[in-house]
C-alpha cells in the first residue's frame, strides 16, 4: 500500500540499466583513478572559465582550453581551428587502442607525457555557439570523448550504434554533467524572437537521461545535492532529485561501480 508514496522513476528502467552499464564501461577503459581522485563537476562560472577575450575566436579558444584541461587531455595532440580554416578529414589512428597508459588522463597537472603524433586531431566550432559557452564547452567535451573512443576502439554498451550516446555519457563522466544538462534542451520562448537554433548544441541523450547520468556521477563522487544543483536551470532541479532517488534503489549496481574506487587506489 505504501508504494503510492514512491516517486516516479525519472527514466525507463532499460535506459537506467544502460547508463549503469555505460559507467562500468567508462570506468573500465577511461581511467577510474582520474574519475575518483581528480575529476570535478564543472560549473558554468567565471571561476571555471576565466579569461578576457576580444573576439569570437578568442572566446572559443578560451572555452576550448579550459574544457581540454578539465577533461584531462592536455597531452593529446588536439588543435582548434577557426571555422573558415577547418577542413574535415578522417581521424588519424594514434596507435592507442588497447594501451591503457595512453588513455590515462589528468585534469590537475600537465605532467602527462605528450602523445607524439605527426598528425593532429582537429576541432572546430560554430561561431553562434560562442553566445552560449555552456553549449560550446559541452560540444568540445563531446568531440574529445568521441576521439577517445575512436582512438581506443572501446565502444559503449550496444556497440558502434550507440557511439553518439556513449560518447555523450563519457563527457558527462569526465565532469561536464551540469553543462550538458543545461544545454540538453532550449526553450524557444513565446515569440521565438530570441531563439537562435545555431547556438544550441546537438544533443543525443534526452534531458532526463543527462540528468540521470549527472546524478550518478555525483552519487559516485559523493557531491552534495546543493553543490550539484546550484547552477542547474531551475526546471531541472526536481528531475535531478528524482534521478537520485531512482539511483538509490539500485544498491547492487552502485556498489559494483564503487568497487572501481578501490581498484583505482591499488
Amino acid at each position: 500500500m505504501f508504494s503510492i508514496f514512491k516517486s516516479k522513476p525519472l527514466i525507463e528502467q532499460s535506459s537506467a540499466d544502460w547508463i549503469f552499464e555505460a559507467y562500468e564501461w567508462a570506468l573500465t577503459h577511461f581511467d577510474s583513478q582520474e574519475f575518483f581522485a581528480r575529476s570535478r563537476l564543472i560549473q558554468p562560472t567565471n571561476e571555471y572559465f576565466a579569461g578576457s577575450v576580444s573576439s569570437v575566436h578568442e572566446k572559443a579558444e578560451t572555452v576550448y582550453t579550459h574544457t581540454r584541461h578539465y577533461a584531462g587531455l592536455t597531452h593529446w595532440p588536439f588543435k582548434l581551428q577557426a571555422p573558415e580554416s577547418y577542413q574535415y578529414k578522417p581521424s588519424p589512428q594514434l596507435v592507442i587502442g588497447g594501451n591503457a597508459e595512453m588513455l590515462a588522463r589528468n585534469s590537475v597537472t600537465n605532467s602527462m607525457s605528450t602523445i607524439a603524433s605527426e598528425e593532429l586531431l582537429y576541432l572546430t566550432y560554430n561561431p553562434q555557439q560562442t553566445l552560449k559557452p555552456e553549449d560550446l564547452s559541452s560540444s568540445f567535451a563531446h568531440i574529445m570523448a568521441q576521439y577517445l573512443v575512436i582512438q581506443s576502439q572501446y565502444f559503449p554498451p550496444g556497440g558502434p550504434d550507440y557511439f553518439a550516446e556513449g560518447t555523450e555519457l563519457l563527457a558527462i563522466f569526465m565532469g561536464f554533467g551540469v553543462m550538458f544538462a543545461n544545454s540538453a534542451y532550449t526553450f524557444r520562448g513565446g515569440c521565438g524572437s530570441c531563439y537562435n537554433g545555431q547556438s544550441n548544441r546537438q544533443a543525443t541523450l534526452s534531458e532526463s537521461e543527462v540528468l540521470f547520468s549527472m546524478a550518478l556521477y555525483c552519487k559516485l563522487k559523493q557531491i552534495p545535492t546543493s553543490d550539484a544543483t546550484r547552477y542547474l536551470k531551475k526546471h531541472l532541479k526536481s528531475g535531478y532529485k528524482r534521478a537520485l532517488k531512482q539511483i538509490n534503489r539500485e544498491p547492487e549496481k552502485l556498489n559494483a561501480l564503487l568497487s572501481f574506487r578501490h581498484i583505482a587506489r591499488d
